[in-house]
C-alpha cells in the first residue's frame, strides 16, 4: 500500500511504552515524507512536548474520520478511527516478525510496504526547553519493575547494586511507577533515594536530567535510549536482546553467562546466574565508553 500526502491517516499506538516509542519511529517517517497523521494513545498524550512533530488526537472526538488506520499492534479503538471499518496492522505483517531489531522492522515496512522514501530510524524525540541534560551529572536512575515480572531482576540484587554504585560516589534513584510505590516505599529506610512520577513526561524528564540509566527489558529503557542517556539494560536471553534492545542513545545490554543448555532454562535461573558484579562490569564499560565518546545530544540519536 502506498500512501499518499493527500490521505487522511491516524496512526493508533499501543499501550506499551516501548511500543509506542517504537511506533512513533513510524509517524516521524510519515511526517518527513510529506503526510500528516494524527496520533492516539497515551503515550503521545503525555510526551506531546517532546515529539513537536505528531499531531494527538482523541478517539472518541475523531471516530470513522480516516482514510487510513495505522496500528502497530492491535487496539481497542483502531478500528473505529476508520471510514472503512479496517486497520492496516503491522504486527500482521511478515516484516514485522523475524530477527531483526523492532526498529528496523518498522523501518523495513514504511520503505518497502508504504513506500516512503526518506526514512530514519529515529522517532523524532526532541527534549522540551527547560529541560537540562545531565543537569545532576552523578545520579543514575535505577528502574527496578516493568510490566512483566518474569523479566525483572530481583530486589536484593537491584539494592546491592545501588549500594555498589554508592561506593562509586554515584547517586543512585530508584524509579517506579505510583501503583508501585508501596512495594518499594520501605527502600528509603535503607537510605535509598525513591520516586513515584505521576506523568510519562515527569519520567522523561527526570531520566532526561540524569547521567545514566539501568533497569529491565521494560519501556523505560526505550524512553531513556530516545532521549540519548546512556542505557544498560537487564535481559534474560540473547534473542530478546537482539529485538528488543534499547536502539538509539548510547547504550549496552548485561545478559547471565551462558551456562545452561536451553532457553527455557536460562528463563528461569537468569536471575540466580546474573550476579550484580557482573552487572556492575557492564556498567562501568559503558560509562567508560560514554566518557570517550564525541557525539552530538540527543535529539539527534532519536530524532534524525
Amino acid at each position: 500500500m502506498k500512501l499518499q500526502p493527500g490521505h487522511s491517516v491516524a496512526v493508533a499506538l499501543p499501550q506499551a511504552i516501548g511500543d509506542s516509542l517504537i511506533g512513533l519511529v513510524l509517524v516521524h517517517n510519515l511526517v518527513r515524507n510529506g503526510i500528516s497523521p494524527v496520533v492516539f494513545g497515551w503515550v503521545a498524550e503525555h510526551l506531546k512536548d517532546w515529539f513537536p512533530h505528531a499531531t494527538v488526537g482523541e478517539p472518541d472526538a475523531c471516530r470513522g474520520a480516516f482514510d487510513v488506520v495505522i496500528e502497530i499492534l492491535p487496539t481497542r479503538y483502531g478500528a473505529a478511527l476508520s471510514r472503512s471499518g479496517q486497520t492496516l496492522c503491522l504486527a500482521r505483517m511478515p516484516q514485522y516478525g523475524g530477527s531483526k531489531h523492532m526498529i528496523d522492522r518498522i523501518v523495513d515496512i514504511a520503505e518497502n510496504i508504504l513506500g516512503l522514501r526518506d526514512v530514519t530510524r529515529g522517532n523524532g524525540l526532541v527534549v522540551p526547553p527547560g529541560v537540562v541534560r545531565a543537569r545532576v551529572a552523578d545520579r543514575v536512575v535505577i528502574h527496578p519493575t516493568g510490566s512483566h515480572p518474569e523479566k525483572m531482576w530481583s530486589r536484593a540484587k537491584f539494592l546491592a547494586l545501588s549500594r555498589a554504585l554508592a561506593r562509586r560516589r554515584l547517586t543512585p534513584s530508584f524509579l517506579v511507577a505510583p501503583d508501585e510505590l508501596p512495594a518499594w516505599a520501605d527502600i528509603a529506610e535503607e537510605g535509598c533515594e525513591i520516586n513515584a512520577l505521576s506523568r510519562l513526561s515527569e519520567v522523561a524528564t527526570w531520566i532526561a536530567e540524569s547521567a545514566w540509566f539501568i533497569g529491565n527489558d521494560s519501556g523505560l529503557g526505550h524512553l531513556a535510549s530516545s532521549i540519548g542517556v546512556p542505557t544498560l539494560t537487564l535481559f534474560m536471553r540473547r534473542g530478546l536482546a537482539r529485538s528488543w534492545r534499547p536502539g538509539w542513545g548510547p547504550g549496552a545490554v548485561v545478559l547471565p553467562p551462558s551456562v545452561v543448555p536451553t532457553a527455557g532454562l536460562r528463563e528461569r535461573l537468569w536471575k540466580q546466574l546474573l550476579t550484580v558484579p557482573r552487572v556492575m562490569a557492564g556498567f562501568d564499560a559503558l560509562r567508560a565508553a560514554d566518557e570517550h565518546a564525541v557525539r552530538p545530544y540527543a535529539a539527534a540519536a532519536s530524532g534524525k
